[in-house]
């Protein structure tokens, strides 16, 4: 069967890795700079580093993503700063620390022309997300997690898609972008990609799943009772040119009808099969994927001692 799971891979050069540490470094060294307050400051700083010294394969492929077509983008070898703080497994610590990441992180998603945004129902309302093993979320589904497995699911689908140009916080984020800074348990995340798993649905099964026949709730990640489900939704629908689009939580997501409900099931079916890709992130390694075009999990694992616990950075963008 054709697999139609589509991957974008770069790595740099050692060569340009310590160009853009040494540029980043010196300058976001004459002020504290935090992600929130300052992040176009450092988004810019990150940018013109990053124009300055990626290959032009590069750079044109990071440009183009959002229109390529293909689900997933990866750019490893990237610099990590000296004298990295303890991972902090609280869920927030100290961003002034992290301005070189945060500079190259933000700075990519420039170059992605996508803009990165927070939304205030979860995180705190802060822009960047420490995915970390936070004690405080044993036993829940959520990026604070790690004793308990993520089945494949879309961030925040109980919110509507987004309109182009429209301001993306009432909105599924479309993107979501991680930079690794720790990973020695090697945690796989886990991607599929939407058409894979319709291929492998049976006709009525798919006409079931596009009608509007379904609740979706907020996940576990979500804060309080600050969010509502977004009722009456289909799990697919299509967008103006054909493609498939998916908001899926196995944990929150029910049929409103006995015909939906046995879909729902069917599909769950499905996904066990699915074909994955199982990327293991090692330090240094920028992701980003299609959050509506792709469903993604986290195996349960066992972490490493606080202070070198697995640590992503996840930033939405739109």
């Amino acid at each position: 069967m054709t697999l139609f799971r589509r991957i974008d891979r770069y790595e740099l050069e050692d060569s340009v890795r310590d160009l853009l540490a040494k540029e980043i470094t010196e300058r976001v060294s004459t002020s504290p700079l935090d992600s929130d307050a300052d992040d176009t400051i450092l988004a810019g700083i990150g940018a013109h580093a990053l124009r300055r010294y990626l290959p032009g394969e590069v750079l044109h492929g990071l440009e183009v993503f959002s229109h390529s077509g293909n689900h997933a983008l990866i750019l490893a070898n990237l610099p990590l700063q000296e004298n990295l703080p303890d991972t902090p497994v609280s869920g927030f610590g100290d961003e002034p620390e992290l301005a070189v990441v945060n500079a190259l992180h933000l700075g990519l998603v420039r170059l992605m022309r996508a803009t990165p945004f927070a939304v205030s129902f979860e995180n705190d309302g802060r822009l960047i997300r420490n995915v970390v093993p936070n004690p405080a979320a044993s036993g829940k589904t959520s990026s604070w997690g790690a004793d308990s497995e993520f089945f494949w699911h879309s961030d925040n689908p109980h919110q509507p898609f987004g309109l182009p140009g429209s301001d993306p916080r009432p909105y599924m984020p479309q993107y979501l972008t991680f930079v690794a800074l720790r990973n020695e348990e090697r945690v796989p995340t886990e991607i599929a990609a939407i058409e894979d798993v319709v291929v492998r649905l049976d006709q009525q099964t798919l006409e079931q799943l596009l009608a509007p026949e379904f609740d979706v709730g907020a996940p576990d990640s979500n804060e309080g009772d600050k969010t509502q489900p977004l009722k009456g939704t289909p799990i697919l629908s299509q967008d103006a040119e054909g493609r498939y689009r998916v908001r899926f939580d196995r944990g929150t997501t029910t049929g409103r009808t006995p015909a939906a409900a046995a879909a729902l099931e069917r599909w769950c079916e499905v996904l066990r099969t699915v074909p994955a890709e199982e990327l293991v992130l090692e330090p240094g390694v920028f992701l980003v994927f299609d959050n509506y075009r792709v469903l993604h999990r986290r195996r349960r694992f066992e972490p490493k001692p606080a202070a070198q616990a697995r640590w992503l950075r996840r930033c939405y963008a739109a």
